[in-house]
């Protein structure tokens, strides 16, 4: 019974859960404790439903650089993962049509045809499955804000989880470049470079570091945001991209997306706690 805990990727739906709640606080309709049920669940079985099939996909890779995972570690069979994997994003598709017409066309029409693209093939591209990642999470305050009619309040929300997950992404994929030759993938490590890939990431941080203070600065978060932001996501943003610079090698890469996975959890902290009042 693990395994079909473990294919999931807990620690990604814990997020991706905490977005959706902290999205429906900040909006001021935690009230709706119905439509914020059928949110998470939506949100949990159609990204677990995704996982699932990325796993499928990646078995191969998986071998080499995840070989405790389910299905190369022989823990689920591949038959019982799609049928899992189905009726997850069947259940979760009902979920967001029982919410309203929007989030049914959000989570049906965009989420789910993009989660198997990716992992048939947006993945296996340079920068193309980065962007595809980054854009699910940010997808997911969008979705929240469709089914309160605030769309516009969670862009930010949105573009910062954005620009965050792609930094995640591209370390991970500078940590995965053994498995992911082996395999014929075609990440950004392996067209352009280790070096390359290790430089732009850093310049991503910078660029990061500046933006993420905007919202404080244009006044739509307030001075909680800022400090939490400052103390909690750059000064570690730029301990990560000093490490990237010096510690070249997998393990540390691995130790630092592992690191950032975690670190989100200070991003969503930031934006609730500096909401406007």
């Amino acid at each position: 019974m693990l395994a079909y805990l473990t294919i999931l990727r807990p620690l990604n739906l814990l997020q991706a859960t905490l977005a959706v709640i902290l999205t429906t606080f900040l909006l001021g309709e935690q009230d709706q404790l119905v439509t914020l049920i059928l949110l998470i669940l939506s949100v949990i079985l159609i990204n677990g439903a995704g996982n699932i099939i990325n796993d499928i996909y990646d078995l191969e890779i998986d071998r080499v650089n995840r070989p405790n995972r389910p299905l190369p570690a022989g823990t689920m069979s591949i038959y019982t993962a799609r049928y899992y994997m189905i009726f997850l994003f069947f259940i979760g598709i009902l979920c967001s049509w029982l919410v309203s017409f929007q989030t049914f066309i959000i989570a049906g029409l965009v989420a789910t045809p993009v989660l198997i693209a990716y992992s048939i093939w947006l993945k296996r591209l340079p920068l193309i499955g980065n962007l595809t990642v980054s854009f699910m999470l940010g997808l997911t305050f969008i979705y929240v804000g469709s089914a309160f009619g605030a769309i516009n309040v969670t862009l930010i929300m949105a573009a910062l989880a954005f620009g965050f997950t792609l930094i995640r992404e591209l370390v991970k994929d500078l940590e995965d470049m053994v498995g992911d030759h082996q395999s014929g993938a075609r990440t950004l490590p392996l067209i352009w470079g280790e070096m390359a890939t290790r430089n732009f990431t850093i310049s991503l941080i910078v660029v990061f570091m500046v933006l993420d203070l905007f919202p404080a600065v244009l006044g739509a978060y307030n001075d909680h945001y800022l400090w939490i932001v400052i103390l909690g996501i750059n000064v570690p943003l730029l301990l990560c991209a000093i490490a990237l610079w010096k510690f070249p090698a997998k393990k540390n890469y691995g130790r630092i997306q592992i690191f950032l996975k975690l670190n989100i959890f200070i991003g969503l902290a930031a934006l609730y706690l500096g909401r406007p009042v």
